[in-house]
């Protein structure tokens, strides 16, 4: 077994490992990609660092300042708040921030497991009327502590994202455990692996609680308990400095003899501050420590940096450039994905507006989808249609606004009394539309399960109060219509291959494919519609391009209501109307 000089600390959905002469952070984005930061350290040791106790207390309070320090950096790339929007305010202060930070949570250790204990001891002590030895009293303020001690560290174990981050821990011991028993890291050898490491914080701070104990017994116990707490704070140096020793000399021997002092540490670990990594938390401390690594062994290594907050009119830029270098222009695809990101309005996109490491990582993937081919609405993941809000993505066609159009014109058939069915709804677009609009009695109907369960999200993201029925065509259908809308499938099937790569690689091919003309839907609707409309009821059809006295021919039993060009003078709709019988 050979012994490593890294050593860790779990972040927020990361790990950091350092080593001599380097420091790196991993952490997974939302987008779950892991992110590096590495940083180059001194190689030589300080000249403290050779100095028993007080290398100890410096590592201690350098632990400190750097641990908060790094632990708010990995915030930054994973944790934002996702309604936060953008502001024009630049980031200031942050080492006030971190000062701040650590004077609160030092406060709040030496409180809880310093000046709580040691009153409780107090009280319990003048109360009682006992007469004890100073040793006793001190042992009996050491058990109060631990008691504390264990009773805080249970309680926040049990919180979601510390437990998160303990998983984290444990999976940077398992990490640095297998490195050390000389297997290759890889995700199964590091599963294997133990999550109890001596070197491990947590048995740095039973040593300190169970130290304290000892070293304060020789201060003696006075009456005056502010004279008491300002000589454990006085010690409190003391007492990490020693408990640091003594962590290394524990660190550095298996020795059985050493095994009694180790088992408090280890069992807290297993019982309470590691828990079992998932495998992309092992990939995440793998990736860690195997930069640190590689920056020890070749110093031509360059640092890695996460990404830094940055005027939006310099984001901007980059982004433009790696559209331009992509053959993409679309600037306004840029300005929609930086709205979606930043959560601003487009026309609050103002060049000093401030975009923070969570919004660039959010904002890359998306420019990248975009340029991957992929549709701007389903990288939002909406689309306007009629001044409303859609939930888009792969399960369904994109609405267009040739579609607006065939709502447009088919409300002037609807009124509060009519019964609409929107046939082929996909998204739910036309029937929602219709139901917000003219509050109505609306049924969506679509043979795909996946396209009805996009239907449904709308329909409760937009309120709107309508059936849903899952069938091919008219398949479990029941009833009369005033109105069937439809917008079906009309592209020929060997037309599907010349689309527009956008189109044919992302939207869904069963949302397009019209059959071998392009007009096998309309045959199978227009032969059984008449028995789903009501008496003089409305059929109203999206067409493809040249289809409209195609689909006029088709329709025995209906007389043409109307048929209406496009915006670009292309005839796109056909409104029919049932044949008295």
């Amino acid at each position: 077994m050979k012994k490593t000089s890294i050593g860790g600390q779990a972040l927020i959905e990361g790990v950091m490992m350092k080593g001599t002469g380097a420091v790196a952070m991993a952490v997974r984005d939302e987008n779950g990609q892991i992110r590096l930061e590495t940083t180059r350290t001194k190689d030589k040791k300080s000249w403290w660092a050779y100095v028993p106790i007080l290398r100890g207390v410096i590592a201690f309070f350098d632990s400190m300042i750097n641990g908060t320090r790094i632990m708010l950096r990995s915030s930054e790339v994973f944790i934002e708040d996702n309604e936060k929007k953008a502001t024009d305010k630049k980031e200031k202060g942050m080492g006030w921030f971190i000062f701040f930070t650590l004077l609160i949570s030092i406060g709040l250790a030496v409180g809880l497991f310093f000046l709580l204990p040691n009153w409780l001891t107090g009280f319990v002590i003048d109360n009682l009327k006992w007469d004890l030895s100073n040793f006793v009293k001190n042992l009996i303020d050491g058990v109060i502590r631990l008691l504390i001690f264990f009773i805080y560290m249970f309680a926040v174990s049990k919180v979601k994202d510390v437990r998160r981050v303990f998983m984290y821990h444990g999976a940077e011991h398992k990490t640095i455990n297998c490195f050390e028993h000389e297997m290759p890291l890889t995700v199964e050898n590091v599963r294997k692996s133990s999550r109890i490491h001596d070197r491990c914080g947590t048995s740095f701070m039973f040593l300190v609680m169970f130290i304290s104990v000892l070293v304060f017994s020789f201060v003696g116990w006075s009456d005056d308990a502010l004279i008491r707490i300002l000589s454990r704070l006085a010690l409190l140096p003391v007492v990490a400095g020693l408990s640091y020793e003594v962590l290394k000399l524990l660190a550095k021997s298996d020795s059985v003899l050493l095994k009694p002092l180790k088992a408090p540490g280890a069992w807290l670990q297993k019982a309470l501050t590691t828990k079992e990594p998932d495998d992309g938390m092992i990939e995440v401390a793998i990736a860690s420590f195997n930069a640190v690594l590689a920056m020890m062994q070749d110093k031509s290594i360059p640092e890695q940096k996460f990404p830094k907050t940055m005027p939006l009119k310099d984001f901007r830029k980059k982004a433009e450039e790696l559209f331009a270098a992509n053959g993409i222009n679309e600037p306004s695809d840029i300005d929609w994905i930086l709205c979606e990101a930043t959560k601003l309005k487009r026309d609050e996109l103002k060049d000093n507006i401030q975009i923070t490491p969570y919004m660039q990582i959010k904002a890359e993937k998306m420019f990248n989808d975009r340029i991957g081919g992929k549709p701007l609405q389903y990288i939002l993941g909406n689309t306007e249609f009629f001044g409303y809000k859609f939930v888009v993505d792969e399960r369904v066609l994109i609405p267009r606004f040739e579609t607006e159009l065939l709502v447009d014109k088919a409300l002037k058939y609807i009124n509060r009394d009519s019964s609409v069915l929107d046939l082929c709804c996909g998204s739910g677009a036309i029937g929602i539309t219709v139901k917000l609009k003219i509050n109505c009695k609306v049924t969506l109907s679509d043979v795909s399960r996946d396209a009805l369960e996009v239907a449904k999200q709308n329909t409760k993201n937009l309120g709107a109060d309508v059936d849903c029925v899952c069938g091919n065509l008219f398949e479990n259908i029941n009833g009369k219509y005033d109105v069937i809308i439809c917008n079906p499938p009309y592209i020929p099937t060997e037309d599907i291959q010349t689309l527009d790569g956008v189109v044919k690689n992302n939207e869904p091919i069963s949302a397009l494919d019209g059959g071998a003309d392009g007009l096998y839907f309309y045959r199978k609707i227009l032969s059984e519609a008449s028995g789903y409309l009501a008496e003089n009821g409305i059929l109203a059809f999206e067409v493809g391009i040249n289809q409209a006295d195609s689909v006029i021919e088709l329709a025995d039993g209906f007389n043409l209501e109307e048929k209406i060009k496009d915006y670009n003078g292309i005839e796109r709709i056909v409104i029919l109307r049932k044949k008295i019988a």
